[in-house]
């Protein structure tokens, strides 16, 4: 279902947000738009699309995507963060008690937001990003992304996203990541 759309003239793209079953049919399109800009290859791209899959019965998921014509081009999604999830925990485990309560509490997890690279650049990651946390009412707002400067970094850092954690990783990866996150 399609909660709303509007079409960015400037851009020649539409923007909808969707529930989880107005996602569902995009979710391969959307892991190898993962696939793209995170540069991952075949085998991670499929692990993603199983990830996406299983974040669609989380309560109070939300979607945005980026389309122009049929293709894809951007999307992101989140979901309120809850105790028991596994990436609320492990975030939450890696903060003192009074970080936790802070910022877990009452929050919004940014589990995805990706851009196909021949896009990027044109501010689709800003419209996506600004659409998704005007689609949420938690009090905070949490993600993760790569511990380094980078495009992503400084359009998070530019919605007012502070750093949380720093030099963190990931049970079970290697790579070094950055918890950031935005009161509203």
């Amino acid at each position: 279902m399609t909660v709303f759309s509007r079409a960015d003239d400037d851009a020649g793209e539409v923007i909808r947000v969707l529930d989880a079953a107005g996602f569902a049919p995009y979710v391969g399109s959307a892991a190898h738009v993962y696939g793209a800009a995170m540069v991952r290859g075949p085998e991670l791209v499929v692990q993603r699309r199983g990830i996406i899959t299983g974040h669609l019965d989380r309560d109070g998921f939300v979607a945005v995507t980026a389309m122009h014509k049929q293709a894809l081009h951007g999307f992101g999604y989140g979901y309120p963060g809850l105790p028991g999830d596994w990436w609320h925990d492990v975030v939450a485990g890696a903060m003192d008690r009074a970080m936790a309560r802070t910022w877990m509490a009452d929050v919004f997890e940014v589990a995805e937001l990706h851009v196909d690279p021949a896009q990027q650049g044109r501010g689709l990651g800003r419209v996506i990003l600004q659409t998704l946390l005007d689609s949420s009412a938690s009090q905070t707002v949490v993600l993760s992304t790569h511990d380094r400067e980078s495009p992503a970094r400084m359009l998070y850092r530019s919605f007012g996203f502070v750093d949380l954690l720093r030099d963190f990783r990931f049970p079970g990866s290697s790579e070094v990541y950055a918890i950031l996150g935005l009161e509203r």
